[in-house]
């Protein structure tokens, strides 16, 4: 009897007999039945205690040391003498016409909210993958009630429900995923914000460079400063720098064409963060061309624009760079100075406030990576509360 409490406890079953334990090379067979005892009738109100009879049930249950769980239930039913109703005894570890237990679809919950595939939990609880895909909607994700103070949009590629491209919407201080979007249309994000109340309660729009976020975040955002996201124009800078050294490059020996190559990440990275061996080096080979050389001073000039700490010191290093480009003139800084020229009002916000896409853009590589596992989604709810099971339920 000491053993048998001690394994229910185990267990967590500790309101079940347990009568005999089977152990088999991968599952656990455990024959088990509940006490005896008044119950009170589902139709009258009446307690009884007279069976009716008994029925075996086979039920699947969480995992213990790696071998799936199952019960032998000896389900008793009773017999109501005062109006004849006959029903199963209740077990909060089982609920009715269900042969798996509700612990188990928990598990499956939270197994869901880590990067691995449905198949490889099916396989691991003993299941099948539609049935974790139906557990997988039993968690609620509706539309939120408000809009947080903070606002991020940006899009991914999901190709799921027939469009290439899904919108997210976050609440970067609050670390969560506001929800996403079927696609990226303008009309479809549209519609979808202007039916919260509380449209003039959001101080901040963090978005990428796309008129259409910016035009509609004037509409829907009166009271709201929009703010262009520090990474998508410092790539613009990264991807000017990379083209001057490639086109300097290619009139150089094969040997020192490859040294450039091997050396990109010396030459991109930032001059107060190169040791004296890494500067010297970088000095050797900005000589040999001036484009280059000019294109250093233009990323240097760059980033200590970038490193600007209010908007009235970003304008000011805003015209010096302006300046600088002006006697260089190198084409391929060209598309940084238009993007600087035509978003630089919301660039200049960004210094103020201090806010980026930096939780969205983190949240698209989680989402690359459920995408990854699954091989693709071609259900965009599936694909929906996937991401959301992953980062707003942890």
């Amino acid at each position: 009897m000491l053993c048998n409490d001690y394994t229910t406890k185990l267990l967590d079953m500790e309101h079940m007999e347990v009568k005999n334990i089977e152990v088999y090379p991968e599952r656990l067979i455990i024959y088990v039945e509940m006490e005896r005892r008044a119950t009170r009738c589902p139709c009258c109100g009446a307690e009884t205690d007279r069976v009716h009879d008994y029925r075996e049930q086979t039920v699947k249950d969480c995992p213990v040391q790696g071998k799936k769980l199952i019960w032998k239930y000896k389900k008793r039913r009773y017999r109501c003498e005062n109006c004849g109703k006959r029903f199963y005894e209740q077990n909060w570890l089982l609920p009715k016409f269900h042969r798996i237990t509700n612990r188990l679809a928990l598990l499956a919950l939270n197994k869901l909210s880590v990067k691995v595939s449905r198949k490889d939990i099916a396989e691991e609880l003993g299941v099948s993958e539609s049935t974790v895909c139906r557990w997988m909607h039993l968690a609620p994700f509706s539309k939120p009630k408000k809009l947080p103070t903070v606002l991020s949009i940006d899009e991914f590629r999901g190709n799921a429900g027939g469009e290439k491209f899904q919108c997210i919407l976050t609440a970067p201080t609050e670390k969560r995923i506001l929800d996403i979007l079927g696609d990226r249309k303008e009309r479809t994000i549209f519609n979808y914000l202007k039916e919260f109340p509380n449209k003039k309660d959001v101080k901040y729009f963090v978005t990428d460079m796309r008129k259409e976020y910016v035009s509609m975040a004037k509409i829907l955002f009166p009271n709201a400063k929009i703010v262009i996201d520090k990474f998508h124009v410092v790539r613009y800078c990264t991807w000017a720098f990379e083209n001057v050294r490639k086109r300097v490059q290619k009139a150089l020996s094969d040997e020192k064409r490859k040294y450039f190559k091997r050396s990109r990440t010396l030459l991109l990275k930032h001059k107060d963060d190169l040791n004296d061996d890494d500067k010297l080096a970088v000095s050797k080979m900005l000589e040999i061309n001036k484009a280059l050389a000019d294109a250093y001073l233009m990323k240097e000039k760059f980033y200590y624009f970038m490193s600007s700490r209010n908007s009235t010191e970003a304008r000011d290093r805003l015209k010096q760079f302006a300046m600088f480009n002006a006697a260089t003139q190198l084409p391929e800084f060209e598309p940084l100075i238009r993007v600087l020229s035509n978003w630089s009002e919301y660039i200049l916000n960004a210094f103020d406030c201090g806010y980026t896409n930096g939780f969205t853009e983190g949240c698209n590589n989680k989402i690359k990576v459920l995408k990854r596992i699954a091989f693709g989604y071609r259900s965009f709810s599936n694909m929906r509360q996937r991401i959301l099971l992953s980062t707003n339920a942890t």
